[in-house]
């Protein structure tokens, strides 16, 4: 267990920790914290075992046995954000959690003392160079959250477990959690979520919908629906992100808080107090006909008319792979408070709360949330939206955009919520229209095209990515022309329609289109390759005046400057320029021509294969431009 620097000092700390960890590991442990909870993979744990959530991305089974070394992850959760504000660190947090004298609450402007066992100091030191060293060489892999920690024996473990204990105004909470040193951003989330979920079941949720599995439920969003039975009125709240790299409206909601919440009820709660209650000094009790359970109940038992619990599986499901949506009747007299602050624009000003707080554009100030508990507000204003029952579209009066998976939510018109919104409403049930065409054959092929495929994925997996979600595939063929795109075939319409719906879902480290298999018809050249889909001209809009530019992506990495010319050249394109290739983006260019008639042709090749690749074409925006000029991003959230 030597660990060796390059500096003199560093060489020292290295003998002290040699000497620690040398010795007896569980007289160590019991030496520096007894009441340190100790990881013990495979040990039972009484709440409930988690047989039912998917393991497959991290399994426990490969952890280390407690003598050995192991990679650990810190997630620190709302505690990113304190460290931000307060220009701390992981490592003064760990020298905090090992004060003499226990603080009660973390503010951040402490004065910490010397720690009472130098062998303590001398860990954190050694975790501190390690974490670093491989965040350097895992630039890519390390998020902002977690922090990863290699080659930690039980002794260090002891020391990180005390990060457990700390708490936050923010009612963060840090966790230390076993992963694997080399392992992407899905399996790091994933680790995190199965070793959260083993002590905590009650985070899991089965999801709705055509993929009904078990997944750990990292947030919540509640919707507020007001229903007007007379006029046949749906009416849902929502609030406005100001985020730069957001700027929408959305619902209420966000991530759970374990530092707070004891289940899901409780985060609901909490978050539309946070997002909205507070602002009208109106508790759950005020705003919503029926409160929800206090204590964790099985999801699937709610029955409560007012009530609709819809627990969608999220496309980009590695940080959050479920969103549970609280669909909840408000009362008459929350709608009418509400609208008291409604503009002619319909955008409700939200009334300034009771107390202390800091609004999201004052960052300046960011750092009482810390140090007074004084509430961060991220949003001054809100609206109420109109559901068109019969289409799922919302509409809004101020012509800014929903939250996009929002809004394709209700464009699926799932049919738990529709049942739900109806019932209230007192509005009859909705004819679905399916994803098929009206003339699509009732005896098949019941075939789907699936690209974008993962270059390590076999048939195996693209099978399982269909049949772990109950959907039985009769044959996958793979193709090498174009790569990465195989067709799928179903035994019957029904399995189609589902296996459809899981397009835009990670299948291995990629994510997968899945469509309907279109037939190559005889007006195609017989030179069409399996898999290539019909080329079809372009009639969309073209500009009235040069420059005549596209953008071209997804090409071979063999793809030269010259070889782009000819592309176009070859198919009566005339080209006047080429950037080849890009400074922003790999395997992309961006190509001018003489006149309208060649980027009309152009247009219609996007989607063509060209050296095994589908390649895609569009107009440049000005984003494109500014990206070649080195114009640079803004800060923001994800």
């Amino acid at each position: 267990a030597l660990v060796v620097f390059s500096s003199g000092g560093r060489l020292q700390l290295g003998r002290q920790v040699q000497a620690i960890l040398g010795s007896d590991l569980t007289g160590a442990l019991e030496a520096m914290d007894p009441s340190a909870p100790v990881f013990t993979p495979g040990a039972p744990m009484a709440a409930a075992p988690m047989a039912a959530a998917p393991m497959a991305a991290a399994p426990m089974a490969a952890v280390p046995l407690a003598a050995e070394s192991q990679t650990l992850g810190v997630f620190l959760e709302e505690v990113a954000f304190f460290l931000e504000d307060m220009d701390r660190d992981l490592w003064w947090l760990l020298r905090a959690a090992h004060q003499h004298v226990p603080l009660s609450i973390v503010r951040g402007d402490e004065e910490l003392q010397p720690l009472a066992d130098p062998s303590v100091e001398a860990i954190i030191e050694v975790l501190r160079d390690r974490a670093e060293r491989h965040s350097e060489q895992h630039a890519s892999q390390v998020r902002a959250k977690i922090v990863l920690v290699p080659a930690v024996v039980a002794a260090e473990r002891a020391v990180l477990h005390a990060l457990r204990n700390l708490k936050f105004h923010c009612q963060g909470k840090i966790e230390v959690f076993p992963c694997m040193k080399e392992a992407n951003n899905s399996t790091i989330w994933a680790a995190y979520h199965n070793f959260v979920a083993t002590m905590e079941p009650q985070w899991v949720a089965k999801t709705d919908g055509p993929v009904q599995k078990p997944y750990f439920s990292q947030c919540v969003t509640v919707v507020p629906v007001y229903v007007d039975r007379q006029k046949g009125e749906i009416k849902l709240f929502n609030v406005w992100c100001p985020e730069k790299k957001k700027r929408h409206w959305a619902f209420p909601g966000g991530d759970i808080l374990r530092g707070a919440d004891r289940n899901l009820f409780d985060a609901a709660r909490r978050e539309f107090w946070d997002e909205v209650g507070v602002f009208f000094g109106m508790k759950w009790s005020d705003c919503f006909v029926s409160d929800l359970p206090r204590e964790h109940v099985d999801l699937e038992a709610l029955n409560d008319p007012t009530v609709c619990l819809y627990v969608q599986l999220e496309k980009d499901g590695h940080r959050y792979p479920t969103r549970p949506h609280f669909f909840v009747q408000v009362k008459e007299d929350f709608y009418a408070t509400s609208r008291c602050y409604e503009e002619a624009s319909g955008v409700i000003r939200l009334p300034q709360p009771q107390g202390e707080f800091v609004k999201f554009d004052d960052l300046a100030s960011a750092r009482n949330v810390h140090l007074q508990g004084s509430r961060f507000l991220e949003h001054d204003e809100a609206r109420w939206v109109s559901l068109e029952y019969s289409t799922g579209k919302i509409m809004g009066d101020d012509g800014k955009q929903l939250r996009k998976e929002h809004a394709d939510l209700f464009k699926m018109m799932p049919e738990q919520i529709w049942e739900y919104l109806g019932n209230l409403a007192g509005l009859a049930p909705v004819h679905r229209s399916s994803m098929l065409p009206t003339d699509f054959p009732m005896d098949g092929p019941f075939a789907a095209r699936v690209s974008g495929i993962d270059k390590t994925a076999s048939d195996a997996d693209i099978e399982q990515y269909f049949t772990e979600n109950n959907i039985e595939v009769k044959k996958v063929e793979q193709f090498d022309v174009p790569r990465h795109t195989a067709r799928v075939d179903f035994n019957d319409i029904s399995s189609l329609e589902q296996a459809l719906q899981l397009s835009g879902r990670n299948l291995l480290r990629r994510k997968v289109k899945v469509e309907l298999w279109a037939e190559v018809g005889s007006e195609v050249s017989s030179s069409a390759l399996p898999g290539a889909r019909p080329l079809k001209q372009y009639e969309g809009p073209l500009p009235d005046a040069p420059p005549y530019k596209i953008i071209i992506r997804s090409l071979d990495k063999s793809v030269d400057r010259d070889d782009l010319g000819y592309f176009f050249w070859d198919r009566e394109c005339q080209v006047s320029n080429i950037e080849y290739p890009l400074k922003a983006e790999r395997h992309a260019g961006i190509v001018e021509f003489e006149d309208l008639e060649s980027l009309k042709r152009a247009l219609g090749l996007n989607r063509a294969v060209y050296k095994g690749r589908e390649v895609s074409i569009d107009f440049v925006s000005a984003k494109d431009e500014r990206a070649q000029q080195g114009g640079g991003g803004s800060r923001g959230g994800g």
